[in-house]
């Protein structure tokens, strides 16, 4: 039997385990802009949404990297920063999955939560591509 890389072991967990675990691996638009403002060289920012999504707006300074193309650029990502992932927003599924096959091969990660959506909701800097 293969297994999908996307898909997660079911693993059990305490309540008190999954939201110490989730709070570790997450980071609000203010963390993140926080980062961003003071030591954004510390972290990558990559949003794994499709190259015409993220044109039309992305958080500036973020890397495009296509959850498709995710596998064929890992030798591009260095493993000395904290890579975050972040997608379109709160329900879409691509940012966790990139994190989750980053963490696999050995990188840093966490995702943003509430995507680029969120981000643009609290009135954050966007970049377009002209």
């Amino acid at each position: 039997m293969t297994t999908n890389v996307l898909e997660p072991k079911l693993v059990e967990l305490t309540a008190v385990q999954y939201f110490s675990a989730k709070l570790a691996y997450e980071m609000t638009p203010w963390s993140l802009k926080n980062i961003l403002e003071k030591d954004a060289k510390s972290i990558v920012l990559l949003d794994v949404r499709p190259a015409e999504m993220f044109a039309v707006a992305h958080i500036p300074g973020a890397l495009n990297v296509p959850l498709t193309d995710l596998v064929s650029k890992l030798n591009t990502l260095p493993k000395d920063k904290t890579i975050v992932t972040y997608c379109g927003n709160i329900v879409c599924s691509l940012a966790p999955k990139a994190a989750l096959q980053l963490a696999q091969k050995g990188f840093t990660v966490k995702e943003l939560v509430g995507g680029i959506e969120m981000w643009q909701e609290k009135g954050f800097p966007v970049d377009k591509k002209a």
